[in-house]
């Protein structure tokens, strides 16, 4: 009987979204476009990276901003622009072999959303940032309304204090969404926030194809180098799951997530971690 360690399948697939599902920041790209991109960016990093608590410039970012709702809006139509590479055939091919894909976010829901959905992942698993709009802001006598029946152009107010505009708040959010179902779990992301995950999910997995923070390099479980998700449709699946992919639309993006780790573009805390994975 072979030593040699067997790879698990993974049954809980949560995901970042922005710098992992899309190539942006998404407050970023707000600042960008009114000029305060600099500064934004500034704050943005030093949370990224763990220099100060993502709760001390959430609010200071947005209050710098005052978004309105349809910029926000068009942030979604963004994040679409710049989806990184496989991300979804990857979702699509790990919900058709019946695993939970879950987006667990930072970013703000109103724009998390409907990306997630456009990505394949439903709306009932989709945590971000809720925010609340001034009704008094803009034009608040006309009663124009866009295509959801909402005003566009009121502006930001403030945001919902939850868990995931805490530095250590996605354990909590995670550990709500898997309940007490068995399995193993898995989260994809950029950030420190996203280590801070590890307490409740059998691996982390850094994502570094839009940027690698050293933070997670040193301390991801699995750090991807590559610009492509593919390989996390070859991290949460075991042998007797790859095959049902042959001969699918997704065989394809499952043989280059292989080829990327085997290239050694994906490292792993321990080496025979990869040569289980390759085995399956």
């Amino acid at each position: 009987m072979s030593s040699k360690p067997v790879w698990p399948p993974f049954e809980y697939v949560f995901l970042d979204c922005d710098s992992t599902l899309s190539a942006v920041e998404g407050i970023d790209e707000l600042a960008r476009a009114k000029g305060l991109f600099d500064e934004v960016r500034r704050l943005t990093d030093a949370a990224m990276e763990g220099e100060i608590h993502l709760e001390s410039v959430y609010d200071r970012r947005l209050q710098l901003l005052r978004p309105t709702r349809g910029e926000i809006r068009r942030l979604e139509r963004l994040y679409r622009e710049t989806v990184v590479p496989d991300a979804r055939p990857v979702i699509e091919a790990l919900r058709r072999l019946g695993k939970a894909v879950f987006i667990v976010s930072g970013g703000l829901y109103p724009a998390v959303r409907p990306f997630g959905e456009w990505l394949g992942v439903p709306a009932e698993n989709i945590r971000a940032v809720e925010v609340t709009f001034d009704a008094l802001s803009g034009e608040w006598w006309d009663y124009h309304r866009d295509r959801w029946g909402e005003r566009p152009d009121v502006r930001y107010l403030h945001h919902d204090a939850g868990p995931l505009v805490q530095s250590t708040g996605k354990a909590d959010v995670v550990r709500r969404l898997k309940g007490d179902r068995p399995g193993r779990s898995m989260l994809i992301g950029d950030g420190v926030s996203d280590l801070a995950a590890r307490p409740v999910v059998e691996r982390v997995v850094g994502f570094g194809g839009v940027i690698a923070r050293p933070a997670v390099v040193a301390r991801a479980d699995i750090f991807i180098a590559a610009n492509s998700l593919a390989p996390v449709l070859a991290l949460a699946t075991a042998r007797p799951e790859r095959q049902r992919l042959a001969g699918t639309p997704y065989e394809g993006v499952l043989q280059k997530g292989l080829n990327l780790i085997a290239a050694r573009a994906v490292t792993f805390r321990k080496e025979a971690w990869r040569q289980a994975v390759l085995r399956g």
